[in-house]
């Protein structure tokens, strides 16, 4: 039975790429809890002393030992974790009254119950260290890129990643409408959270595709002067899957901010479309002066005219009829986009439609 146990502990150790110590904690861990349960449980909860196992393992021999703390008494032992004073003498001869001795714990003592009880408390021992090694890898990688390999789907669609250390998860609000994975599949994710590990075991890398700063972190990899603080992300507002839309500015006149983040023939940002599997990306330069940013923000529509209220925080915007569509956009993504990068409630009207409304308010008076 050492001997299994022995090849068995190692085994866990390569698979998990632990420590063999850590293992061993895991396992007079689990023995504990096993030794309570069995040899324990006439005492009170409350009252109850808590045991002491420590384990030796010798390689070589493919044994394994273990030992159990037990404390001296005179006469008989009220219970297992106690040991007489004449059998404690036969272990160390000058043991007293009140010593604490280690002695020789076999497996053999144990119930086939008790050893399951033993191997389950293991086996959650060694998912905490799992989690715990998880969380000290990834605690200060929060709102930065990783790249994980699409392990499972769960019934809510919730995707499960192999990450460089340990699993991730994304779920299903966090992923892009188009986002349709196959197993193995390498994928760049966001990493929006990290939870402390809790017994239960829950994922504790949370991961996203739809943060709108993951298309920030794309383009800090597309695009070395993002990397190297040349161009800066003024704005950035997004409909996961659908578009986003980036206002960029330069800190050195030769360098066009919106034409660095495009690139040559469009690769950098294509490189990001196809990331994003088909989500639109409007670049455009940040104006300082709002309307001018709006106008921008508009994009592709040609805007007329553009008249601002800023005690409201509102703008009416004019465009000819063949760009009505196009400022509003599909399902009016693009006019909301607009609104939400200047912060701006936005009326879109056309030259027809105020002259309309001009003839009505005559009409009326």
């Amino acid at each position: 039975m050492s001997a299994e146990l022995v090849g068995l502990i190692q085994q866990i150790a390569r698979d998990k790429e632990l420590r063999l110590e850590e293992v061993l904690g895991a396992v007079c861990d689990g023995l504990k809890v096993a030794f309570e349960r069995q040899f324990l449980k006439g005492i009170d909860k409350a009252s109850r002393p808590r045991p002491k196992i420590t384990a030796e393992l010798d390689l070589e021999a493919k044994v394994l030992k273990l030992s159990l703390e037990k404390t001296v008494v005179v006469g008989q032992p009220s219970h297992a974790l106690e040991i007489s004073l004449e059998e404690a003498q036969t272990i160390k001869p000058d043991a007293k009254v009140g010593e604490k001795i280690w002695v020789d714990l076999p497996l053999a003592e144990f119930s086939r119950s008790a050893m399951n009880t033993a191997r389950h408390e293991t086996m959650s021992r060694i998912r905490e260290i799992e989690l715990q090694r998880v969380y000290d890898a990834y605690k200060d990688r929060v709102h930065t890129l990783v790249t994980g390999v699409v392990l499972r789907k769960d019934s809510y669609q919730n995707v499960y990643f192999a990450l460089d250390k340990g699993e991730g998860i994304a779920f299903r609000r966090d992923l892009l409408p188009t986002d349709n994975f196959q197993k193995g599949e390498r994928v760049r994710l966001y990493i929006s959270e990290v939870r402390e590990p809790k017994r239960n075991g829950d994922p504790i890398v949370i991961l996203s595709r739809t943060h709108k700063d993951f298309v920030a972190k794309l383009l800090e990899l597309e695009v070395p002067e993002i990397r190297e603080g040349i161009v800066q992300i003024k704005a950035l507002v997004r409909d996961p899957g659908y578009r986003s839309k980036v206002a960029v500015a330069s800190k050195d006149s030769k360098v066009d901010p919106a034409g660095a983040c495009i690139g040559p023939q469009g690769k950098r940002v294509d490189n990001i479309v196809k990331e994003l599997r088909g989500e639109r990306i409007d670049i455009l330069p940040w104006r300082d002066d709002p309307i001018d940013l709006l106008i921008e923000a508009l994009n592709p529509a040609r805007v007329e005219t553009v008249i601002i209220n800023r005690k409201n925080g509102s703008a009416t915007v004019i465009v000819s009829e063949d760009q009505l569509s196009l400022a509003i956009g599909k399902q009016g993504k693009n006019v909301s986009l607009a609104a939400r990068l200047t912060g701006l409630r936005l009326d879109i009207r056309t030259v027809n439609q105020l002259i309309a409304e001009q003839q009505v308010t005559n009409e009326t008076k």
